[in-house]
């Protein structure tokens, strides 16, 4: 690794720990005072690599105790060093799926199954959390309370529910091992009815089609099937070249969207365009992390960056001057 590239490193784990919270979970930036644990589960996967297991384990400890009587976690708002329950969520699919796959990966690297042990309970209770969402095609719906299939849900909850599988194996469960395979399985079938052959594109919500025009969620959601390697390699092939041809200097944050979408540049380097990959981190250098958008720079896109830069293929060149 070169010494630059450590040095970005370094600088944006750093970055990540400042948000780290005496309660053991994260804020979302560390002048926000905002918890949102869904932006958490996926920007905490960027410290495994790095062997930063403390800040992992202690928001998922956090995670489980903020379980509410419904089963779910809702986001929370910090006044001074108290955290408020906001009594809502963005979605109760993805939290539960994404904090699955936190466990899962983080597992993974250490073996740790008898902490898993410890939290079997609450590891069944997130399944069936995510299992009463569920509905007869496999898609999930985003809350109890907002019935609506999203694409980008829903494939975060495929990985996710493989992810519980896995977990459940490592506890011995089989039968809930089995259960979140199925639904794995069953999600995985729902999302690839979500395809239209004849519009070339997946449902980004029940039945509604992107606009090609618009960034968010209309394009954004078509990434989400080649991210999660859910679709075929001609279909990924073809969504990426949509994709590029209906945002081609997406890679300079040129996309009406304040937010970097640091999970498109993961997209990219799943499709081998490196070049847009190197990019895009010179470019959230110098505009987000060292420029005007830093306010628009949260943890998950912190990740998001971090795991780029620590992917072997990714180089780190001087940000292009700007125009």
């Amino acid at each position: 690794m070169t010494d630059e590239k450590l040095a970005l490193v370094e600088q944006e784990k750093g970055y990540l720990l400042s948000c780290w919270l005496p309660s053991g979970t994260f804020r979302l930036a560390p002048l926000r005072n905002q918890i949102n644990p869904y932006f958490t589960n996926l920007a905490l996967l960027a410290l495994i690599p790095l062997k930063e297991w403390e800040p992992i384990h202690s928001h998922v400890e956090w995670y489980f105790q903020h379980i509410n009587s419904h089963g779910y976690v809702n986001d929370y708002r910090l006044e001074g060093q108290t955290e408020i329950d906001t009594g809502s969520a963005d979605s109760e699919d993805s939290y539960h799926a994404t904090l699955f796959s936190l466990v899962a990966e983080w597992i993974r690297a250490t073996g740790n199954t008898s902490w898993l042990a410890t939290r079997h309970a609450e590891f069944v209770l997130l399944l069936q959390g995510i299992a009463s969402l569920q509905q007869k095609d496999g898609l999930t719906w985003a809350k109890h309370s907002y019935r609506v299939k999203y694409l980008m849900d829903n494939c975060e909850v495929m990985r996710g529910l493989e992810d519980a599988a896995y977990l459940f194996a490592c506890l011995g469960d089989e039968q809930n091992a089995v259960e979140a395979r199925i639904r794995a399985n069953a999600c995985k079938l729902g999302i690839m009815k979500m395809y239209s052959r004849i519009r070339k594109s997946y449902a980004m919500y029940d039945s509604t089609h992107p606009g090609w025009r618009k960034w968010y969620p209309d394009v954004t959601s078509q990434a989400f099937p080649i991210l999660y390697e859910i679709t075929e390699p001609m279909v990924a092939k073809m969504l990426y070249q949509r994709i590029t041809s209906a945002f081609p200097h997406f890679d300079s944050f040129q996309t009406g969207d304040m937010y970097p979408w640091m999970a498109i540049g993961e997209c990219a380097r799943l499709m081998g365009d490196q070049e847009r990959v190197t990019n895009m981190i010179s470019m959230a250098t110098e505009v987000y992390i060292h420029g005007p958008r830093l306010p628009y720079w949260l943890i998950h896109e912190a990740g998001r960056f971090l795991q780029l830069l620590l992917h072997p293929t990714t180089h780190v060149q001087e940000a292009p001057p700007r125009f």
